[in-house]
């Protein structure tokens, strides 16, 4: 059985902030959201709290395929696992039930405990935060066109516009896994495109066509979901980026996690 090497479980456990999940939809498209519970709980095992997680829920009850990824400030670990079920009692709901966000909390408790069992030696990913700022440069050229169907309405956009909120982009390999990657350099191209700046080991192995998702969460917190096609690399102001057809977009946190928003 392969295990987290101890750097990568003390990572999970007490170091990384933020964590998201990759799963795999119905429709064939992969599925990121964050999942800030998320711990090591041993080295072969990552556990999670149920909460808000409707879609994700049913992608891992039906294909049990899942990549967790821990985000620090400079790197990034994505480990691929197999969902192994929601507990309702033991050990490990006990510890979450006593950590104050659920033990104070007066609307809810951490009623189910979801387990992953980890399936490969986990990859360290750089991450490039000076993306965000070459994204940034590119946003002041307009590429808006008003006949485009608007996929990301305007608070969408703004979130993605945004150089501190977290990103990240998900794909399939060719196993029909799902791998995800921080992507601080995602912004928005368009109403219904999306550049990421960045990520060419990631894109060298797709082809265009291939489906994608991405994901930003923002610090209110609020995060919101898009999907799409990839259309390939692309140039704008002498800067190269990876471009991203969009086709649809959902929410992924409260009040309605996984509503659909385009189209309706």
């Amino acid at each position: 059985m392969a295990q987290l090497s101890e750097k990568a479980f003390q990572f999970l456990k007490k170091q990384a902030p933020v964590k998201f999940l990759a799963t795999v939809s119905e429709d064939g498209y992969p599925n990121v959201v964050p999942v800030l519970s998320t711990i090591a709980w041993d080295r072969e095992t990552l556990c999670f709290v149920r909460f808000m997680i409707w879609k994700t829920r049913r992608n891992l009850e039906e294909r049990k395929k899942v990549s967790v990824s821990g985000l620090s400030l400079l790197q990034a670990v994505e480990v691929f696992g197999e969902f192994l079920g929601f507990e309702k009692s033991g050990e490990r709901l006990e510890f979450f039930n006593n950590q104050p966000i659920y033990r104070y909390n007066a609307y809810f408790g951490a009623g189910q405990v979801g387990v992953i069992k980890v399936i490969e030696k986990e990859i360290w990913q750089r991450v490039e935060l000076w993306r965000a700022i070459q994204a940034r440069m590119l946003l002041s050229a307009d590429g808006h066109k008003e006949e485009e169907p608007e996929v990301m309405p305007g608070v969408v956009q703004e979130k993605f516009n945004r150089f501190l909120a977290v990103k990240y982009v998900s794909w399939l390999d060719e196993n029909g896994n799902p791998r995800l990657a921080p992507a601080p350099g995602a912004f928005p191209s368009s109403k219904s495109q999306i550049g990421i700046v960045g990520l060419d080991r990631v894109f060298q192995g797709i082809e265009p066509g291939r489906k994608l998702a991405l994901s930003v969460l923002s610090s209110e917190p609020n995060a919101y979901q898009v999907k799409g096609r990839y259309a390939g690399k692309c140039t704008r102001s002498g800067m190269e980026y990876h471009l991203i057809e969009l086709e649809q977009s959902f929410s992924a946190g409260p009040p309605v996690p996984g509503e659909r928003i385009y189209p309706r």
